[in-house]
Order: structure tokens, then sequence, then C-alpha cells
């Protein structure tokens, strides 16, 4: 068995996703199906568990085949903060080194190393393709997470967009108790992870919405954690009347026996688990 781990481990990098299921009518189709059907609309939102190299070759794979089809691109990522937003127009424009850009990644997403992500970011640069940077500042999301939403600061506020600090909602709230009842020890404490996560939410969405007003020509792929990009409780019901689709992958609470399209489009299909193979 020790030896079979092993082997699992060292295919899994190379394992693709190849179909969906299409929630609405609750059928398989594949990838390219998949990228046709979502082509229409200004804003396709790619989930991902951020650790899943599969997840990023579908990323990848859904940027290759909208530029195929003759969409302008851009690319939102959850992974960069807004005061990133120069160095990602130096890059996209190829005026910055790789190994600058990588010390900018890493300044902004610390604990995952830059070679998952360095596909999209290569082809971004070679297809001269903006990227944007979508999440709120790290200091304001952790000052939130530990003491809430009331001890923001007029400082801290004018580094947010306009009303993206508003309060969570007691519907929001028991949507995230739902599916992470672990964090239900402390209840404050609890609060104020919700409250930190609808900020960044909140951030996110502002500044996809700002993006399309600028841009509206372009489709706006968006690159973020599962839980920001399911539709219930996340950034997509925070963009208002602007038209998305959504592709996730399974994540906490969220499988095919109880998805629905409150949540998603589509769930993709993961080629297998190592639980399978237990």
């Amino acid at each position: 068995m020790k030896y079979l781990l092993i082997a699992v481990l060292l295919i899994l990098p190379g394992c693709s996703i190849t179909h969906a299921l299409r929630v609405e009518d609750r059928s398989t189709v594949d990838v390219r199906t998949m990228i046709d059907e979502v082509s229409s609309v200004p804003v396709v939102f790619v989930g991902e568990r951020h650790d899943s190299a599969a997840h990023h070759k579908l990323q990848l794979e859904v940027l290759k085949g909208l530029k195929a089809k003759g969409k302008s691109l851009a690319i939102g990522m959850e992974m960069f903060e807004g005061s990133s937003q120069k160095a990602l127009d130096d890059w996209s424009a190829g005026r910055t080194s790789t190994y600058a850009f990588a010390r900018v990644y890493q300044g902004n997403w610390r604990n995952l190393p830059y070679s998952l992500y360095e596909d999209i970011f290569d082809y971004a640069r070679d297809n001269r393709i903006p990227i944007v940077a979508l999440n709120a500042p790290r200091k304001v999301v952790e000052k939130v997470s530990r003491q809430g939403l009331s001890s923001l600061t007029s400082d801290d506020r004018r580094l947010l967009p306009p009303g993206a600090d508003a309060e969570v909602s007691d519907a929001y709230l028991d949507f995230i108790r739902s599916s992470y009842a672990a964090h239900l020890k402390n209840v404050d404490r609890f609060r104020h992870i919700c409250e930190a996560q609808m900020l960044r939410n909140r951030v996110m969405a502002s500044r996809i919405r700002d993006y399309h007003q600028l841009h509206p020509e372009r489709v706006m792929v968006v690159i973020a954690g599962g839980g920001h990009a399911r539709e219930k409780g996340g950034i997509p019901a925070e963009l208002g009347s602007l038209p998305f689709r959504i592709i996730l992958p399974p994540v906490p609470g969220l499988r095919a026996e109880s998805i629905s399209t409150e949540d998603t489009d589509y769930l993709l299909e993961e080629p297998f688990s190592l639980l399978d193979l237990l």
C-alpha cells in the first residue's frame, strides 16, 4: 500500500479534469462544451482548492478556450491585493522579470509556491492579458477577523471601496454555520471570521464591477477559492446585475448530491481521490 500511495502522489499532478456536472439539468458535459456555454457572459468564475494543480490546469484551459473563441480577456485574481496592481500591469506588459514578479506574488500569497500558478502567469504575459488584483488589504482583513468590523478606523475604511465594510446578515451567518460548524465554539470569533470573509467578497466584487465598467469588451476569468467563487455566500452574490457563470470544484459542504444552481453552474468532476484507493 505504501508504494501504491507514492505512485499515486507522483501521478496526481498530471491528472486532468475532463468533465463537469451541468447543475441545471444534472447532465455531464466535457470541458470544451462547458467553455462554449460560459463564453457569453462578461465574468466567469473558476474556483479552486488553492493547492490543487489540477484546478490550475483547468483554469488555464478555460482561458485558452475563451481566447480561441476570440474573446478579449482579463484575469481577476484573489491572490493579489490592490496595492500590487502596478506590478501586475508591468508583468502583463512584459516589463518585469520572472524573479521580480515572483517576489510580488510571494509577498501577496505567502503559503503556496509560485509554480502552482506559473503557467497562468506566463500565459497572461505571453498574450498581454491584464491581471487584476482583487483582494482586500491583508492588514484590514486580519484586523476584522480578530476584532470585527466595528474595530475599523476611518483610515482603515479609506483603504476599502464604498460599502465594502457593511455588516453581515443573519442569513449569511447561518449559511456559513451550516458548512463550517467547527468554528462555532466562540460566537464572537465566528462572527468576526464571517465579517472578514464577507469583507473580502465585497471588495473583490467591487473591483470586478469597476474593471467591467472601464473595459466592458473583456471577459474576466476570476480565479478564487471555491468558497469565494460560490454564488451563495460568495463574490457572485455581491455583483448586482452583472451577468456571470460559475465553475467550481467540490469544496466543503458542496458535493454533487447536494449542489444546486444557487451554488454554481458547473461542478467539476475530478479524476479520482486518494480516498478511492484506500
